[in-house]
């Protein structure tokens, strides 16, 4: 039999340091179908992993559940991969792939046949029972999960059949299946602008799927670098609560065979989705001590010092992360206390400042500085020049709330109170502006400021004038 990808690296099965840690997880793991249920696929995975005959017998109860049709119980489209998979993994390999591949062979056929629904050759999940995402399902919807276990399946029966001409009909039935779906996810279903994989409802256009279910290409056979890279992306995505723990641990189990190790090293660290059977616990521990077995084979070369490194880097990197992040609050912090600090300066060397950011159009800082000032003292000046600045902003109501500030210390302050009117009516408070301007050419003080009563006089007259052409 030819050797199909192994893609990434790993051990045909656990070591014993490794079956020891997961000791528990095996006792409770079945060693027949009909025990495991709908777990048996993911049991064939795990013992694969422990012991290749376990996962060949296993397997061929499971071929041996198919009725005359092929309907494999419990349905899954992942047979003929798990087969050449465990076929891998046995030292004589010919006799149980001799055995199997009729059985595979109706099984595939099958899963063709029973998903051309519509006349368009899109693969469909017949049921949400038997889909891996219920509630994704719907009828008449396309989802790229199931065509690319469909495609994978089609390519891991090529590799086991090959050479063999009994078979011939059954492979060109896969190789052309395979072509057909691999053509339509290439040219029709990726968005690379989204960096997903469409979905498609019946009766309606394809759009972007964001579900689980577009993350499935990850481990197609035929993913080109640049969806790879686009689902990686994509990685902070991948969260379990939002996967059925079969789902979870079976995606899990074909990512093992690609080299998307930071994918693989993402899901072990979020561990299995909550509400997982006793059976999907064990076979998931299972299947992240295999993951763990290949990672340390890949760094087992390292020195020590990169092995340690490996081991805490990331630790390190969030430690550099947080401690970067705290020494720049702390600067931050220390700027604004140097900055607002009373020593920075008396209220005449920060006025000369203001006046010069004034001058450099800098009304901003200007205004910040004449808030500085008036921390030092003389309130009503200060505010009173802030509020200018707020004025040349066109920010009326932080130059009305510096005005008033002013006017509650010193609230005889003329420009600060005819000033005080032209940022309210800049506002659309006529009736209020109105009040204050009529007020101050009507004080008692008046004569004493007559160009500014002129001022508010005039200003008066122009809002009422304008409350006259407003009425209808």
């Amino acid at each position: 039999m030819p050797e199909g990808p192994k893609g990434r690296p790993g051990p045909d099965s656990l070591s014993a340091k490794a079956r020891g840690g997961v000791a528990a997880a095996l006792a409770s793991l079945p060693t027949g179908a009909a025990v495991a249920g709908d777990g048996l696929p993911l049991a064939v995975a795990a013992w694969r992993l422990a012991d290749s005959e376990v996962a060949a017998r296993l397997l061929e109860e499971w071929l041996a559940t198919a009725d005359a049709e092929g309907n494999l119980s419990p349905p899954c489209p992942v047979a003929c991969q798990f087969a050449e998979w465990v076929a891998e993994a046995l030292p004589d390999p010919e006799p149980f792939v001799a055995r199997i591949l009729p059985a595979l062979a109706r099984v595939l056929a099958r899963a063709f046949d029973r998903y051309d629904v519509r006349g368009t050759g899109l693969p469909l999940w017949p049921s949400a029972a038997e889909s891996l995402f219920p509630a994704e399902f719907a009828p008449g919807r396309f989802t790229v999960d199931l065509a690319v276990l469909l495609s994978n399946e089609a390519s891991a029966f090529g590799r086991l059949a090959d050479g063999r001409p009994e078979f011939v009909s059954a492979l060109d039935l896969a190789e052309g299946e395979r072509s057909e779906l691999d053509d339509w996810l290439q040219e029709n279903f990726w968005d690379e602008e989204a960096s997903a994989f469409c979905r498609l409802d019946e009766g309606a256009e394809s759009v972007p799927d964001l579900s689980p279910c577009g993350f499935f290409p990850l481990a197609w056979e035929a993913r080109t670098e640049a969806m790879a890279e686009g689902l990686r992306a994509r990685a902070s995505e991948l969260e379990p609560a939002g996967w059925p723990a079969r789902a979870w641990a079976l995606f899990f189990a074909l990512l093992l065979r690609t080299p998307h190790h930071s994918v693989i090293a993402r899901m072990r660290r979020k561990g299995l989705p909550a509400g997982a059977s006793p059976l999907e616990e064990a076979a998931w521990a299972v299947l992240a001590a295999g993951a763990d077995a290949a990672r340390s084979l890949m760094v087992g070369d390292l020195p020590p010092a990169a092995r340690w490194l490996d081991a805490h880097g990331r630790g390190i990197a969030r430690g550099l992360l947080w401690g970067g992040a705290a020494l720049l609050l702390a600067l931050l912090g220390w700027g604004f206390f140097r900055r607002e600090s009373r020593g920075a300066g008396d209220g005449a060397e920060i006025e000369r400042r203001a006046r010069l950011a004034c001058a450099d159009g800098d009304h901003a800082r200007a205004a910040a500085l004449y808030h500085q000032a008036a921390r030092r003292g003389d309130v009503p000046y200060f505010r009173y020049r802030q509020a200018g600045e707020w004025m040349h902003l066109e920010q009326y109501a932080e130059a009305e709330a510096a005005y008033r500030e002013g006017l509650r210390l010193d609230p005889d302050a003329p420009n600060a109170r005819l000033n005080l009117a032209l940022a309210i009516v800049k506002q659309g408070r006529r009736e209020e502006a109105l009040e204050l301007y009529r007020a101050f050419a009507a004080a008692p003080d008046a004569a004493s400021h007559p160009e500014l009563a002129a001022r508010a006089q005039l200003a008066a007259e122009l809002i009422g004038r304008q409350h006259a052409l407003d009425r209808p």
